[in-house]
């Protein structure tokens, strides 16, 4: 027995894709399947392909029964045909599927009225014109029936592009929830779906992984056409791949004025208006708050008097979901109440109950949430201190509540060392849309002049400073960073080398995908090194990509970053001669052209607005001194981003679009106020330089750099849209 005996299905857009897997599945379940199709490509293109007939003829070898239509849904007519095939040749209908088709992406501005009543033509008004013919159909019948729309992320969240298809689409799911409560009464279901997987209209889409097969969206919609639905109806689930969820639309609360709104109070009141109860109240579901208030009211009597002294302070503890709260130390001893206090000498802020609960378990580091930013404080001292003389883990142990039995999460490792498993592992971000305005802010936080990259005045013109890329791959980054199976030591990492390849100039209004793969984990005398593969894809082709190579060290006290120059190459008899040992040579090659740039004291704040990376230890001097430093350090892609500078002045006479590839290895960390001076040399192959860059007492900060450049200058055909 199948889910859809005797019933009768139509599926439009049917000939490939997402609709011939979905009468693929209907027909397996015993459904007599119409098969519409026109027959055109993905841009509505006439073909030669009878894509209708190969669909009925695959069905029919596998023993199930179905028949084709090819008429369009965009015409009136057409979609009364398709309706009436059905009664013709099965005698009934039960099920229809609005799948079909088409795209003609383009930007706003460049879109014609052609391209925007095609796609209109066919996903809106064709889903229309089916819907209105099925619906008067199970009207006649008395049966009720189950109609399935497709609709997409493009239309409910949207996406760059697609002003046609995502108008058509969030079209799609207003007709979906309004036909719902019509068809309601007549027993009639109407849900939609937004669906990724690949087919012929994401052939090319990066955004789209591979392994989103339409197999894995079809058991969703037939289950959506069962009996077994008839409960479930005007609602918008998402498929992406085998991940089923749903879309749902709240509201807030809001607020309601005594007296009338001026545009001022608008804005004096837009966080209220704007804000959800539950960000409102801390409120939880599950009991955690409650856990959470209980192990803070438990943390006095874990104080440790031997240390703490003479020391006062009243803490305030923001709890995001689980409440505020308040821990006052005085005279050797402390006390707990709830709500703010009227006046704290410091706040310690959690991201979330799941922080605290997991450090007081034991299965969440305290340093490495801090590191991750999951834990915060407007004075470290108090920070510092709170974790020095109270004991989180025995007033966990003391309640004997569930935070007891907590442990470490989606895999974490609590052995020591990264988890080699996860070589191979990949990172997908969602695609970014790149802003002239970022390109400017990046080049100003790297002390970058030159006209490409500095003159707003080019506008889609504009091009990105090299390094800019490290920007858009900063987030994968982080995630894998934070992942908890990858157990990483943030406290122990240094950034060991980047090697860039350029393929193309980034512009603005680029769409790019940036993805991200763990390559390998190579242990080493005194650490491991991580090596993750960046890349950047823009309408399906490579832009840039980058290796990252992270070298953890055994020692934690350990905080000199020398020490990753000494492991952080995977091939040392291989690495070109370094800017160190040219000195040890008596007659030292005197460099091509050299570049000095002052480090500004701003220079770290500036560059992690820029960059995205607001790692405190570039930004707190009572982190960075806590980490063994004098004080804040800059990151070490801003001095490659200084570097990057002179080889496009130097040796690329200003054009940005002739390196092809950047690679540096990171020896000495950079502090405010020093200047930093980037030596180029030249190497044996054509068209390759190698470069250095020590500070201001002379020591290497950069070394074994590598530059390759195209030989002739070739301008990218990339245009902003």
């Amino acid at each position: 027995m199948g889910m859809l005996d005797d019933k009768v299905a139509v599926v439009t857009g049917a000939g490939g894709g997402l609709g011939r897997s979905h009468a693929h599945s209907m027909a397996r379940e015993g459904a007599s399947v119409v098969v519409n199709d026109l027959g055109t490509s993905v841009h509505g293109e006439e073909t030669s392909e009878d894509l209708a007939d190969r669909v009925v003829a695959e069905i029919e070898e596998e023993g199930g029964k179905a028949v084709a239509n090819k008429r369009s849904v965009a015409d009136p007519e057409g979609a009364e045909s398709i309706v009436e095939t059905a009664l013709e040749t099965f005698g009934r209908l039960d099920i229809v599927v609005n799948n079909a088709g088409i795209l003609r992406d383009k930007t706003l501005v460049k879109m014609t009225d052609e391209m925007w009543r095609a796609v209109m033509d066919v996903h809106l008004d064709g889903t229309f014109y089916v819907t209105r013919a099925a619906m008067r159909t199970f009207q006649e019948q008395e049966t009720g029936g189950r109609i399935i729309n497709t609709t997409s992320f493009a239309g409910l969240k949207g996406n760059f592009g697609q002003t046609n298809y995502g108008a058509a689409k969030a079209g799609i799911a207003g007709l979906t929830r309004v036909v719902a409560m019509e068809g309601d009464k007549y027993g009639v279901t109407v849900n939609a779906i937004a669906p990724l997987a690949t087919t012929r209209m994401t052939e090319g889409i990066e955004s789209v992984p591979d392994e989103f097969k339409p197999e894995e969206i079809s058991p969703l919609v037939t289950w959506l056409a069962s009996d077994e639905a008839e409960d479930v109806t005007g609602r918008i689930f998402g498929a992406h791949g085998s991940h089923y969820f749903e879309y749902q639309m709240e509201t807030t609360p809001g607020v309601d004025p005594e007296e009338g709104w001026s545009p001022e109070e608008v804005g004096d009141q837009f966080d209220a208006i704007t804000t959800m109860p539950n960000q409102a109240s801390g409120e939880m579901d599950d009991g955690a708050s409650d856990r959470v208030r209980a192990l803070l009211e438990a943390l006095p009597a874990t104080i440790r008097e031997d240390r703490v002294g003479g020391w006062e302070a009243t803490i305030q503890f923001e709890i995001e979901g689980g409440g505020t709260y308040v821990i006052a130390v005085a005279d050797g001893e402390a006390t707990f109440q709830t709500g703010g206090a009227d006046s704290a000498d410091g706040t310690v802020t959690f991201d979330g109950t799941e922080t605290l609960l997991k450090m007081a378990s034991g299965a969440l580091d305290p340093q490495k949430a801090f590191m991750a930013g999951r834990v915060e404080s407007d004075d470290m001292d108090i920070l510092m201190k709170f974790g020095e003389y109270f004991d989180l883990e025995a007033a966990a142990a003391d309640l004997e509540t569930d935070s007891t039995d907590e442990s470490p999460a989606n895999g974490a490792s609590t052995s020591d060392g990264l988890n080699h498993d996860l070589v191979g592992k990949k990172y997908r971000d969602s695609a970014q849309l790149i802003e002239a305005e970022e390109i400017l802010t990046y080049a100003d936080a790297t002390e970058n002049d030159n006209p490409q990259q500095v003159d707003p005045d080019q506008g889609e013109g504009l091009v990105a400073p090299p390094l800019f890329a490290v920007r858009l791959f900063h987030p994968l980054l982080e995630e894998v960073m934070h992942d908890e199976e990858l157990n990483v030591d943030l406290l122990r990492l240094v950034h060991g080398e980047q090697d860039m390849t350029f393929h193309d100039t980034l512009n603005p209004k680029d769409l790019v995908v940036p993805r991200a793969r763990i390559d390998s984990i190579t242990e080493t005398s005194s650490g491991e090194l991580l090596t993750i593969h960046f890349r950047l894809m823009r309408s399906g082709e490579l832009v840039v990509e980058a290796d990252t190579v992270l070298f953890i060290r055994d020692d934690a006290d350990e905080s000199d970053e020398s020490s990753a120059s000494e492991d952080a190459s995977s091939d040392e008899s291989s690495a070109e001669t370094s800017s160190d040992e040219r000195e040890d040579v008596d007659e030292a090659p005197a460099p091509l052209a050299d570049a000095d740039q002052y480090v500004a004291a701003d220079q770290p704040e500036r560059y992690a607005e820029a960059s995205g990376d607001h790692n405190p230890i570039h930004l707190d001097p009572e982190v960075a001194e806590a980490a063994g430093l004098p004080s804040v350090i800059l990151h070490g892609l801003c001095t490659m981003a200084f570097a990057s500078n002179a080889v496009v002045d130097e040796l690329c006479d200003g054009d940005a679009s002739r390196l092809r590839r950047l690679a540096v290895r990171f020896s000495k960390p950079v502090f405010p106020e020093q200047t930093i001076t980037t030596r180029l040399y030249p190497a044996e192959d054509r068209g390759t330089y190698e470069f250095d860059a020590v500070d201001s007492s002379g020591n290497p900060v950069l070394q074994k750099g590598r530059v390759e450049l195209r030989e002739v200058s070739a301008p990218s055909m990339h245009g902003g849209d």
